[in-house]
This record gives structure tokens, C-alpha cells and sequence, in this order.
């Protein structure tokens, strides 16, 4: 970053809630929520399809408690996933986590060129062009490149700059 006089500079540590707001700002500024109306008829459909298929079943002489006794075996079994998906993501956090204790403080100065981040075991610079999307979670603000991402915490922003500002300084040196 050549002129300190357009720099932001800020430093910052891990922050594992904050990194798991993160991870649903990063996923959804790659698939963004569908509008409700849009999810109301998938999921409108969907109910009516398995209830056409519960009848279906009962008109060729499956009583309808084999249907909901298949439909309670497919709750247990959602359960189960989330149950394991939540366990495997609690694992995953703590090898992030560990990733990031060892980099220690993360120094990260923002300018017109783009993002150089510096740590105690890693140096990475990212032009702007490189830098996908800049998304606003609760706390902080994500940077996402390719599959990787930076979160910035609104309290390490320098004394007089707000996250919304922040944002907006950073999208005017993305578009140039």
C-alpha cells in the first residue's frame, strides 16, 4: 500500500463467533436467500407432493400408519444429520480456531490497490480485483475470495470510522 494517507489499518485476533456469523455471510454472498414467496411455493410444493404420495401409497392397501411411521423414520434420520453436521462443524471450528491461535494478531492494511494481511505465520496482499464479495454480518465485515475469507471485526476499525463507512470506503476502491 503506497500512500498511508488513504490506508486503513486495523489489527485484529480469532473470534470464533464471530468467524460462525461469518461463514453464513461468505455462504450467502455466494447463494444469496431465495425471496419468501419463492421458498413458500418450493417448500408448498414439496408438502403437497409428499402428501399426494401418502395417499398414493394408502390406495394400494399400505395402512396410513406405514406412511407416517416412513415419515417419522425420515424425521430421525434429518435429526441424525443435524445432530452430526452440528458435531462435525463444532470439530471444524476448533481446527480453524487452532489455525488462527498460532497466526496470533492479524494486521491488515486496506488501500486503494487492495488488502495486505500480515500475521505470525502467513503474508497474503489481494488486489481488489481479487476480493469477490464484501459482506456485513453482525459484528463485522466478511471479505470473501475465492473459497477464502477475511473478517474484519467492527471493533478493530481505527476510532471514528463505523462499519458502514468502512463498507463504503472499500466498495469505492473496488470499483475504482
Amino acid at each position: 500500500m503506497k500512500d498511508a494517507g488513504e490506508t486503513i489499518n486495523v489489527a485484529f485476533t480469532y473470534d470464533r463467533k464471530l468467524w460462525r456469523r461469518a461463514m453464513t455471510g461468505w455462504w450467502r454472498s455466494v447463494v444469496p436467500n431465495a425471496p419468501f414467496a419463492q421458498r413458500a411455493i418450493f417448500w408448498a410444493v414439496v408438502w403437497g407432493a409428499i402428501g399426494f404420495l401418502a395417499g398414493a401409497i394408502t390406495m394400494f392397501g399400505l395402512t396410513p400408519y406405514y406412511v407416517l411411521a416412513g415419515l417419522a423414520g425420515a424425521g430421525m434420520l434429518i435429526g441424525v444429520f443435524a445432530y452430526l453436521q452440528r458435531t462435525r462443524m463444532a470439530r471444524f471450528w476448533d481446527v480453524v480456531g487452532a489455525h488462527w491461535d498460532r497466526a496470533g494478531e492479524t494486521r491488515a492494511v486496506f488501500g486503494p490497490e487492495g488488502i495486505a494481511l500480515t500475521d505470525q505465520v502467513s503474508q497474503r496482499e489481494l488486489a481488489w480485483s481479487a476480493v469477490d464479495a464484501v459482506v456485513p454480518v453482525r459484528g463485522g465485515t466478511v471479505f470473501r475470495s475465492g473459497i477464502s475469507m477475511t473478517v474484519v471485526p467492527d471493533a478493530a476499525l481505527p476510532e471514528g470510522l463505523d462499519a458502514k463507512r468502512f463498507r463504503g470506503r472499500i466498495n469505492q476502491w473496488r470499483q475504482g
